[in-house]
């Protein structure tokens, strides 16, 4: 399958790419950095074009003869305090680089979103029927949503949780605190945490292209964590303790609006992927963990 894959330089994007040339796919990865690309791939059978998809150009003639695009691109969602102008950044590098990337997804769009998309919603336990939030990162990941719904082909929007990589990403973040005993639950720590080990992710953005799987998926695993029991479990696996919480109000001060990522509740079920029979490599947290982490 000729496949077309933006946000390749991305903490998942890295691994997907790696994954579909295993899988004997055939790729193109677009990039605002086409030398950092060449830099992270060195599979001379992976071409790679550098243009910005935030707005149309030519990449988007190549991205139309392909058989299915996968776009997880987008601004990092805690990678700098929510002020207006990355808040602008966060949609336009997630909203308006899936419209143009809609317009030209005949046939397949496998297509990034959140469990954000939900907000906060405590103990519920929430299957993709549930509506989004109305705070903003569930009307980003709506607006994203809507966007991808406009590209006339297949198209499967994966809701991911927090994607557990001990390479990078949220957990990268979490180990050295851990390694010197400085770990511990944030905010109340009752919050729900939806997860997914990177090689599960990978395994959905597979599954999309090859099965006829359409509309919103809760890519995350089936066991459901609070934040408590997240950090307790991640510490167990580490023979360090969890004591030191983070006060919700510190983490406000420390990341401002963006802290809600981490303390809104989300108690994400993944019942598309269960009723498709999809078998988790990594259903519980210990499992992945002790891989990522040991």
């Amino acid at each position: 399958m000729r496949v077309f894959v933006t946000g390749a330089t991305g903490l998942l994007g890295r691994r997907v790419v790696t994954s579909l040339l295993d899988s004997q796919h055939e790729l193109t990865i677009v990039t605002r950095n086409a030398t950092d690309a060449h830099q992270q791939f060195s599979d001379d059978s992976l071409k790679i074009i550098e243009a910005d998809i935030t707005h149309q150009g030519d990449w988007q003639t190549t991205a139309s003869e392909c058989d299915a695009i996968v776009h997880l691109a987008g601004a990092g969602i805690v990678d700098r305090r929510w002020t207006a102008s990355y808040k602008k950044l966060l949609r336009s590098s997630r909203i308006e680089s899936t419209k143009h990337v809609a317009e030209v997804a005949d046939n397949i769009l496998i297509c990034a979103s959140a469990t954000g998309f939900y907000g906060d919603c405590g103990d519920q336990e929430l299957t993709e029927q549930d509506p989004a939030g109305n705070d903003f990162l569930g009307l980003l990941c709506k607006g994203w949503e809507e966007a991808a719904r406009r590209a006339s082909g297949r198209v499967v929007s994966l809701r991911f949780g927090i994607i557990l990589d001990g390479r990078g990403g949220a957990l990268a973040k979490m180990l050295p605190l851990f390694r010197f005993g400085l770990g511990g639950p944030v905010g109340s720590g009752k919050q729900y945490w939806p997860w997914i080990a990177e090689q599960d992710a990978c395994t959905i953005v597979q599954g999309a292209l090859t099965h006829d799987w359409e509309g919103a998926i809760n890519a995350v695993a089936p066991e459901k964590l609070t934040c408590t029991e997240f950090v307790r479990t991640l510490a167990g696996v580490m023979n360090k303790p969890s004591l030191m919480k983070v006060p919700k109000i510190a983490l406000r001060v420390m990341i401002g609006e963006g802290s809600q990522v981490l303390t809104a509740s989300q108690r994400v079920n993944p019942r598309v992927l269960l009723d498709a029979g999809f078998k988790f490599e990594y259903p519980m947290l210990q499992r992945c963990l002790e891989t990522q982490c040991c």
